[in-house]
């Protein structure tokens, strides 16, 4: 299944009309117990999945007549997709909300964790500190670059971009360093274990971070997105 099919099949989740029908496609397009985080809520497992989508389409699509649909291509690699979504008054071109998602894929290409945000976020001065802490430091390079990651990441921790899977503070530096430096281009937020920060490259390409943490706030997992996260 294509990265495009699959920001299809979940988009489609959201408008089914027909409960049964909605159950069926939640079923196949979440592992068993799939995860859903939104920036208050968390749903584990098909009967949360599916009283979640209930709950959204019989508020948004049955009690508004709205309707969702895909917010541009969607960004994928090594098992991790970021897409965004729009919601419209029903067949017009008109959007009213704008949502981020990041979701994590079994090897079968089901959803394991799926991060949704909203946009614009909320600025917020200490998320946005912190992301310019990890942006400074791959600026910095070398030994400082170094130093940094081994005081924000985890030992193991992994870096997951275009080119592979980065494991370990070594690794993780060295394929920072590679990348080059970014700034960033928007305010930061953060959800449960997730923190992302939108980029800019010198090159001028532009993407989106996604880093999951642990309780102490050191990074688990690093995922890299160019051209994600950019106007819907």
């Amino acid at each position: 299944m294509s990265a495009q099919e699959l920001l299809d099949r979940y988009v489609a989740v959201w408008n089914e009309p027909d409960p049964a029908v909605r159950r069926t496609a939640v079923a196949a397009l979440w592992t068993p117990d799939g995860l859903h985080h939104t920036q208050t809520r968390r749903f584990r497992g098909t009967e949360d999945l599916v009283a979640r989508a209930t709950e959204a389409h019989d508020q948004f699509v049955g009690g508004q007549g709205l309707r969702f649909r895909s917010g541009g291509e969607p960004v994928g690699h090594h098992g991790a997709l970021a897409f965004n979504w729009v919601m419209t008054p029903g067949d017009s071109e008109d959007v009213l909300a704008v949502g981020f998602d990041m979701v994590l894929l079994d090897a079968d290409g089901r959803i394991t964790t799926d991060y949704q945000f909203n946009e614009p976020p909320t600025a917020d001065a200490g998320l946005d500190a912190r992301a310019d802490r990890h942006l400074a430091a791959v600026a910095a390079g070398g030994e400082a670059l170094r130093k940094e990651v081994a005081d924000l990441y985890l030992p193991g921790a992994v870096l997951v971009d275009e080119n592979g899977v980065h494991e370990g503070v070594e690794a993780v530096a060295a394929a920072l360093e590679v990348g080059g430096a970014r700034h960033r281009t928007g305010s930061a937020s953060a959800q449960h274990d997730a923190f992302r920060h939108p980029w800019r490259a010198e090159s001028g390409e532009t993407g989106m971070d996604l880093l999951l943490r642990d309780a102490q706030g050191q990074v688990r997992a690093h995922y890299r997105f160019p051209g994600a996260g950019g106007p819907a």
